[in-house]
């Protein structure tokens, strides 16, 4: 288990900052999401499984990354985030592993084409750059296109307000000579707004080999990253703003040889991030553009070195419009430009596809409680051609004098993963993949009772074809002889149960729960992602101005590829329990917390 105390020693705003915080918990009612459909729905009019953080719950989990915080969502688990802070991040959704989920910054989908999955890494942004994270479970290709099988997680990040000037300050220390600065600037002046952010965090870590002999001493696998966020935001009229970003990221993390081998190896990794995102609104709808251009740099240096480069260009042009009180349509266009590249391997004007995506849907939305959301998209790529993705997506809210509602929810969705350019050029690469495809099913009810008590069952079952995937190779002998990226099978189904209550018993406390089971009919494809997983969250807040809250996560077993005996070995289930406090003072411009 790792432990870890944290204590702010400075916190001072301009204006106030902080609020009451609450439970890392779903917010179903009252809440607005964006992600399911694009458009501003309330969570209990919404058809998908979607789970929100809001501000106020991030900043109860002070010490945290955003692999944390993943990882305390029903529906997820995520691998890697216990061990040393530079370690490799893994993230499951609904059993799908990272290529199977789309990570989206500012409704942006972001990728690195230079990784192996052409996943988005993690470990690059801070939480106190985030102002909220909707994740959403299920396929929803025909919105965001290839790699949206399994779910989908939107990482807003925060916003200028409309203060004149607000500023804040957070220095925080943890275990194993962990530091955290983070700086925040921003304002509103006229039409022109703007927000600085700064981070950098540094730590010693602790040795990720396991050092069994008494005469030697590991050496300890250190992590670094310091970022850097500006956005700035002009309203030329009520009707016409343009807003744009620049964004620098890097982290520098110390990692150990394979078969827990100590070793000075270091890793280095730099992403550049610019962007333009023009909006405008008219009467009944509003049109915007999103253009994001994003670099990659990963360096390793061990015995077997090695560099990459990526390179994405996203432009996506959207167009969402009113038709009546019930009635809402969206219509949009997609380019995607990846490129990768691999010093003495692979050259970058070889190892690039291209993908151009028109795409359509439309939400209804009627008087009587039915809610449909439905849409098409052609997934257009260079190298595979064409294919239509799908979704429908019907729920049913029934009153009951407003004291009692229920909600009925099911979806039927198509999804389509081309193959990443690692997968396809690297010296692990096979040109000869097949593209994966998913169709996605859910069912589920949900229960509300005077905006305290939440109930929500979901079933769910995906029909996976030509999951991709390494696999090693072998000789006569039974020697290693390396490997590469195959479509392990032609058909896997991953189905499974979602259950969660949240009940608030004044406003004084609350009590949430939730509970997972994943399975599958490949359970060679499954490695370690558990069947079941069980979380409980307690939250108190004795004195005004105060929270005090406990957590209780319990991981079932899991299985996994031992490379040093080249066999199954199973993980045996863990259990992790947290505990944080905080109290505001001075108006709450100073807080003070620890965990």
């Amino acid at each position: 288990m790792r432990k870890t105390i944290t204590t702010t020693l400075l916190w001072v705003t301009s204006c106030l900052f902080m609020y009451a915080q609450d439970s890392l918990k779903t917010t179903w009612l009252q809440e607005v999401v964006t992600t399911g459909t694009k458009f501003d729905v309330p969570v209990e009019k919404s058809g998908k499984t979607i789970f929100k953080l809001t501000s106020k719950e991030l900043s109860q989990n002070a010490g945290k990354s955003l692999a944390d915080l993943l990882n305390e969502v029903p529906g997820i688990q995520v691998d890697g985030n216990f061990g040393t802070p530079g370690t490799n991040v893994s993230y499951y959704v609904r059993g799908g592993r990272n290529r199977n989920t789309l990570i989206l910054i500012d409704g942006v989908p972001l990728n690195d084409p230079s990784a192996i999955n052409a996943e988005y890494d993690l470990r690059y942004i801070p939480v106190s750059q985030i102002e909220s994270i909707e994740v959403l479970k299920g396929g929803l290709s025909t919105l965001y296109g290839t790699g949206a099988a399994a779910g989908v997680i939107d990482i807003r990040l925060k916003n200028p307000d409309n203060s004149p000037f607000k500023g804040s300050v957070d220095l925080s220390a943890a275990s194993y000579h962990t530091f955290s600065q983070n700086l925040q600037v921003q304002g509103t002046t006229g039409k022109f707004s703007y927000l600085v952010m700064g981070n950098n965090t540094t730590s010693d870590g602790f040795s990720s080999a396991q050092d069994n002999d008494p005469n030697s001493e590991f050496d300890k696998d250190g992590f670094s990253r310091q970022n850097g966020l500006l956005k700035l935001g002009c309203r030329f009229s009520t009707k016409f703003k343009l807003n744009g970003f620049g964004a620098y990221e890097k982290f520098n993390a110390d990692y150990d040889d394979y078969e827990f081998t100590d070793a000075p190896n270091k890793q280095e990794y730099n992403q550049y991030r610019i962007g333009l995102n023009p909006v405008y609104q008219y009467k009944k709808g509003e049109l915007q553009a999103k253009v994001v251009y994003n670099v990659n740099e990963r360096i390793f240096k061990s015995s077997f070195p090695s560099e990459y480069q990526g390179k994405n260009l996203q432009t996506e042009v959207t167009a969402r419009h009113f038709f009546s009180n019930v009635l809402q349509g969206l219509v949009g266009l997609n380019y995607q430009h990846m490129a990768f590249d691999q010093k003495e391997a692979v050259s970058i004007d070889s190892a690039h596809i291209d993908m151009f995506d028109p795409y359509a849907s439309l939400l209804i939305d009627l008087p009587a409680g039915l809610n449909v959301h439905a849409g098409l998209r052609l997934n257009t790529h260079s190298i595979y051609g064409s294919k239509v993705v799908y979704n429908f997506n019907p729920s049913y809210l029934i009153n009951n004098k407003g004291e009692w509602r229920y909600k009925l929810l099911g979806s039927v969705s198509s999804s389509y993963i081309t193959p990443s350019l690692y997968q396809l050029y690297s010296v692990y690469g096979n040109k000869d993949l097949s593209p994966e495809e998913a169709v996605n099913y859910e069912a589920g009810i949900s229960v509300y009772a005077k905006n305290k008590f939440t109930f929500n069952f979901v079933w769910f079952k995906r029909n996976e074809t030509n999951p991709i995937d390494f696999v090693s190779l072998f000789d006569d002998e039974g020697n290693y002889i390396g490997g590469k990226y195959v479509n392990l099978t032609s058909k896997r189904v991953v189905k499974g149960v979602e259950i969660s209550m949240s009940y608030e018993l004044n406003n004084k406390a609350s009590l949430s729960l939730n509970y997972t089971h994943n399975d599958t009919d490949k359970p060679e494809s499954f490695y370690r992602i558990p069947k079941d997983k069980f979380g409980a969250v307690f939250t108190l807040h004795p004195l005004p101005n105060s929270t005090l809250s406990l957590k209780y996560n319990n991981t079932g077993k899991r299985t996994t590829f031992d490379f040093t005996s080249f066999s199954e070995v199973t993980l045996e289930s863990y259990q992790l329990v947290d505990i944080f406090a905080s109290y505001g003072l001075l108006k709450k411009k100073l807080t003070l917390y620890g965990a």
